[in-house]
């Protein structure tokens, strides 16, 4: 049972069904549903943070031992929950660290990495949903939530950020300018071919930098072409700063380029 049919309630919902699995939707101000059969049933809120509490307790009179309830939140840990386990239900926070951004067509969690923390046979549940979607399940002892959320935060909402600043600069330098659909595209790709990299390589040798051929003018000239958009340079030079900390560790570059990228990544060296 999925209570909650924003985007990510759909998503599950057409992951169970396109693979004929039993499943209803419900939305999550409607009245909580009457229980469909005897045996073990999983409830899942993707309701907002704020009402996974509600929702729990309302079902309070539906649940039955053996039940398992599971949230979808990664802010939020197994506390929101506890009211489920106490009348004898597993519990469990499962968190799909996919970006769902559609809620006609419904959103794809097919390939999608999931994190689980919570009793054994939530665990159970998980495997079973990840299965489907030919993921990965990555199973949690404990969950630092405000670390953990910023780190999905930061790369969902951060992308978007750039993929906005990049279109930005493409559509200015290319004449005639691209259509928005070449330019999503053209973003897209870049995204696409960067994601591949990481999974396949991890994040420190996926790196594509003027730096690692030692070349900062090539840098200073991107900061220069980024005047009129000062918002977008300092994500460039939030960028450039972070880079810069596994190049230096591993002495890839030469220490001068290391020095010189540290002084283009400072708001105070900007003089144009």
């Amino acid at each position: 049972m999925v209570i909650g049919l924003g985007r990510m309630g759909r998503a599950f919902l057409a992951l169970a069904q396109n693979h004929r699995a039993v499943a209803a939707g419900y939305p999550a101000r409607a009245a909580i549903p009457e229980r469909l059969r005897a045996e073990a049933v999983t409830w899942i809120l993707a309701v907002s943070d704020q009402n996974i509490t509600k929702v729990c307790k309302d079902l309070l009179p539906t649940l039955r031992p053996g039940d398992v309830v599971l949230h979808l939140a990664g802010a939020r840990g197994l506390d929101v929950l506890v009211s489920a386990r106490d009348v004898g239900a597993a519990i469990g926070a499962l968190h799909p660290l996919a970006a769902i951004a559609t809620l006609e067509p419904a959103g794809s969690l097919v390939g999608a990495a999931f994190m689980i923390e919570g009793d054994a046979a939530a665990v159970d549940v998980a495997r079973q949903v990840v299965a489907l979607a030919s993921g990965r399940l990555i199973v949690a002892d404990a969950v630092d939530r405000a670390a953990y959320h910023a780190g999905a935060a930061l790369v969902a909402s951060g992308a978007v950020a750039i993929a906005q600043g990049a279109a930005w600069l493409l559509g200015n330098a290319v004449h005639p300018t691209p259509s928005e659909e070449d330019l999503r595209a053209a973003t897209a790709s870049l995204l696409w071919s960067v994601a591949r990299n990481i999974e396949h390589l991890g994040p420190d040798a996926s790196l594509a930098s003027p730096l690692l051929r030692d070349d900062t003018e090539t840098v200073a000239r991107h900061l220069a072409v980024m005047a009129a958009d000062p918002t977008v340079r300092a994500l460039y030079r939030a960028v450039l700063a972070r880079v810069i900390v596994p190049l230096e560790s591993s002495g890839r570059v030469r220490p001068e380029t290391i020095a010189a990228a540290k002084r283009l990544a400072q708001a105070e060296s900007d003089t144009h």
